[in-house]
């Protein structure tokens, strides 16, 4: 069957990019080359649409595959999911082939390459209306990596390639998760087609301990089994969501604690996760199990995620971790049809749900009373402190909020590990009010005035660090004045001389111009220790690690 299966495969793909896969570097070649070329290069594209869901057009232009393409067949950035997509595709004419060792290798070089910044190796043509995208996803800390292996055989990749790139990720991803891949074999490719990209997806639904509500809208809710939640993730992915929401975030805070609960206490799910909410063209309860509110089965036609994504990612990959212990968890689920809504309905119910009663670790330090303390210690001083979520600075007043003050108490501590959490995972220096770290860093003897002296010095750090990333060599430099300013802050904190924090006078512009020199100092040694220390390992992650940082500290202490 994998060769009727492939026919339809190259149809489809000829279908769909006829005229819009660049074959100019071909046009020397053989009619057969230039066939293989252009399904090779349609495949890479079309896996971006299967996952991204762009048109063709845009996953075509997306492709860069040619010489001096440094094992990188596309790349695409999702802005708005932060999301780098870096594809490897090949196209077998037989359906028998796999990718090679040397091929994954020589891909994994490029992606090193691309991380590292050296554009100088790739095809400048093809690759310069890409450097933008490419640049503010490597330099932005919130971009995650997703590699993507593309070919038409059946087989799955041979131990020795596969050990690589989990090799690979496992260096990249030394402290979160910012990478990782997905292989799309013919059989995966096969069924994206034949099911369609943009096909409604029905599904029958059992729910436990369910209930209904029939006005003014019908809508059923009860428990699912968090087993069927992972499978509707392997069997649709991105196509689960409604578009305008959010998809799968990945290794997030939030994230990471579904992913615990579910591995500590599965059974305790359904009490501790907001659940799902999902809307149905209809819905229609099946005869089967009678009138018992235990269990019964729904039909639901055009079924789509407008709450939850991260729930059910999460749950995924919880299911690819520890597939046991989600058979002991539930979740909670609301379906509403939208069979009798009137128009606009399902869009109001998609916004209401991802914008009402939000609750962060951050609203809960409107409870501590130290935070209102300082907020009046600078009041007398004309400077305004926000810690409440939804408050803004006055305009045309100078001061900080709590973000500010969290990092520069953080980067300030002795202790390199809340630095380096303030950068990777601020919210984890807010899980307890009444407890280390947040007592570390907020209490009766840090007085307010003390933190608005050290936001004057993180920003004038922040200034100068601007300004290096805006000159144009060596780019991993830049790189670690994008992704090494926390630590780069910690080490001037300890660096600055006692008249610095003298809270009766302030900075003057010698003060100013030391920091900033100082601050160009400490980036010029990250960037060397760094590259000597870690030169394999990704600057973003590095700077994340707090075995890492705290060698690196060391070694610039001691210069």
């Amino acid at each position: 069957m994998s060769i009727v299966h492939l026919n339809q495969i190259q149809s489809y793909l000829v279908k769909t990019f006829d005229n819009l896969i660049d074959l100019s570097d071909y046009k020397n070649k053989s009619e057969q080359e230039k066939q293989i070329a252009f399904l090779s290069r349609s495949l890479a594209a079309f896996s971006l649409i299967g996952l991204v869901d762009i048109e063709p057009v845009k996953a075509a232009d997306a492709v860069i595959d040619g010489g001096q393409d440094n094992g990188i067949d596309a790349i695409y950035f999702d802005k708005q999911q932060k999301i780098l997509y870096l594809v490897q595709s090949k196209w077998s004419q037989q359906g028998t082939k796999t990718i090679e060792k040397g091929d994954i290798q020589k891909f994994i070089q490029g992606v090193k390459d691309l991380l590292y910044a050296s554009f100088e190796r790739f095809n400048k043509i093809k690759i310069q209306d890409k450097l933008s995208d490419i640049q503010e996803a490597i330099y932005d800390a919130e971009t995650r990596f997703m590699l993507v292996i593309a070919y038409t055989g059946n087989q799955g990749l041979a131990d020795e390639p596969l050990r690589d790139i989990q090799d690979f990720l496992k260096e990249i991803n030394d402290v979160s998760n910012i990478m990782s891949y997905t292989i799309l074999r013919q059989s995966e490719i096969y069924k994206i087609i034949s099911t369609g990209l943009n096909s409604p997806i029905d599904l029958d639904i059992m729910l436990y301990n369910w209930s209904q509500t029939r006005e003014p809208y019908q809508a059923f809710f009860g428990q699912v089994s968090a087993k069927d939640v992972a499978q509707w993730w392997n069997d649709y992915f991105h196509r689960l969501f409604e578009p305008n929401i959010r998809a799968f975030l990945g290794n997030t805070e939030a994230n990471d604690g579904i992913i615990e609960t579910l591995d500590k206490e599965p059974q305790n799910f359904w009490y501790y996760n907001n659940g799902i909410t999902a809307l149905c063209s209809s819905i229609n309860k099946k005869p089967i199990g009678g009138n018992s509110r235990e269990t019964a089965t729904f039909e639901c036609k055009n079924l789509s995620i407008v709450n939850g994504a991260q729930t059910v990612g999460s749950i995924a990959k919880a299911n690819d971790l520890f597939p046991s212990h989600l058979e002991q968890a539930r979740v909670l689920i609301r379906l509403i049809s939208l069979e009798n809504c009137p128009e606009g309905f399902s869009t109001e119910v998609t916004k209401f749900n991802n914008t009402q009663n939000k609750i962060d670790r951050r609203d809960f330090i409107a409870l501590d009373p130290e935070q209102e303390r300082i907020k009046n210690e600078l009041k007398l001083e004309g400077i305004e402190y926000i810690y409440k979520s939804g408050e803004s600075l006055n305009q045309g007043l100078q001061g900080f909020n709590l973000d500010e003050a969290t990092v520069a108490l953080a980067c300030r501590n002795t202790d390199i590990s809340l630095t380096v959490r303030s950068k990777d995972k601020i919210g984890t220096l807010w899980n307890d009010i009444n407890k280390a770290p947040y007592k570390t860093l907020f209490n009766s003897s840090v007085h307010g005035k003390y933190i608005w002296r050290l936001v004057e010095i993180k920003r004038i750090v922040e200034e100068t660090l601007l300004i290096e990333k805006s000159t144009d060599e060596p780019k991993r430099r830049k790189l670690y004045a994008t992704h090494g300013n926390r630590l780069i802050l910690h080490l001037l904190y300890t660096k600055l001389e006692k008249e610095f924090y003298n809270l009766f006078n302030g900075l003057t512009e010698d003060n100013t111009s030391v920091i900033e020199d100082t601050t160009r100092i400490l980036l010029d040694n990250v960037f060397t220790q760094a590259d000597l220390l870690f030169p394999e390992s990704y600057p973003a992650n590095i700077c994340k690690n707090v075995n890492k940082c705290t060698r690196i500290k060391k070694e610039i202490l001691e210069l």
